[in-house]
């Protein structure tokens, strides 16, 4: 009778979806194998030892990683394991990889080298992208002008960074940089430029944590340039954080903000031409003044002249 295997419903949900479907398989065969060396998994999953050893790693880290939720940026080893021609071959035998090196030789337009062949695997192995993400991900960068694997690699690297591990998450990604952030570099007048990084991490943030619309953005960017006469994130960033705290979620509502503004300020210009200015007082305004009877003084100076 076959021994039966225990899994979580929170492993299933949380775990199975990050790791790689090698990884998963090598785990599975570890559980039902118990006690099983290295060697003997790689034989009856037909994979390299070294794969399994990478796996075991893998499940290792995030045992560690606590809480799991917060364990999802870096789902690959600190350093790129190095692949020899032997475990190349041995995986190009595999249908699905020798259609991906031959759709990415297609699309970079040039034959793959040893190191291209490594790199591409690498994605596959070490990232634990998807063959389909792999070929949107060479999609990408070859629309971009990039065909060079140094650079494949390398936004392949950023992705992974961010927990962009399904195909669905990169093409919100691309569209994300392809139409928000040109739009954006667009509204400071600096469509003829790349973004560079710390660029980005503000985009970021507007659309992701502050979630306002392209729209919103566009206006504080305008306003900022039309403000200080440059291109600043940083006071771009300023103008949203006090939208955001205001609830603005559109351009009506900036709108309505600066008409509460302009109101605002009528009411307080009027309040300060109300207000009376005092005459400033001197000792002489101060002094009390007598009260004189004109008829009674010229009578007294009639009968002064009639004395003469």
């Amino acid at each position: 009778m076959a021994r039966e295997i225990c899994i979580s419903n929170e492993f299933i949900e949380k775990e199975l979806p990050l790791a790689p479907p090698l990884y998963v398989s090598i785990y599975l065969m570890t559980k039902a194998l118990e006690d099983a060396d290295a060697a003997t998994i790689a034989r009856r999953l037909n994979v390299l030892e070294s794969d399994v050893v990478r796996a075991w790693q893998y499940w290792q880290e995030r045992e560690r990683a606590k809480p799991v939720e917060q364990a999802s940026t870096r789902v690959f080893m600190e350093q790129k394991p190095e692949y020899s021609m032997a475990e190349l071959s041995e995986y190009m035998k595999h249908g699905e990889m020798k259609a991906l090196l031959q759709t990415a030789q297609r699309k970079l337009g040039k034959p793959l080298t040893q190191q291209d062949i490594s790199m591409i695997f690498g994605l596959y192995d070490w990232l634990g992208f998807s063959i389909d993400l792999i070929e949107v991900l060479l999609s990408y960068c070859v629309s971009d002008g990039f065909k060079g694997m140094r650079y494949v690699e390398k936004v392949a690297m950023a992705w992974a960074e961010e927990g962009i591990q399904t195909v669905d998450k990169a093409v919100e990604y691309i569209e994300m940089r392809k139409t928000s952030f040109h739009t954006i570099m667009r509204a400071f007048g600096q469509s003829g430029r790349m973004p560079v990084e710390g660029e980005e991490t503000y985009m970021k943030k507007w659309l992701r944590e502050y979630e306002m619309s392209i729209d919103v953005i566009k206006v504080a960017c305008e306003r900022t340039v039309m403000q200080t006469g440059k291109v600043s994130f940083a006071y771009a960033d300023s103008i949203l954080k006090k939208w955001k705290d205001a609830g603005v979620k559109s351009p009506a509502d900036i709108e309505a903000l600066d008409r509460a503004f302009a109101a605002k300020k009528t009411v307080k210009a009027g309040e300060q031409k109300a207000v009376v200015t005092q005459p400033k007082q001197n000792r002489f305004i101060n002094y009390p003044q007598r009260q004189w009877d004109f008829e009674k003084l010229e009578k007294l100076q009639r009968e002064e002249r009639d004395k003469w």
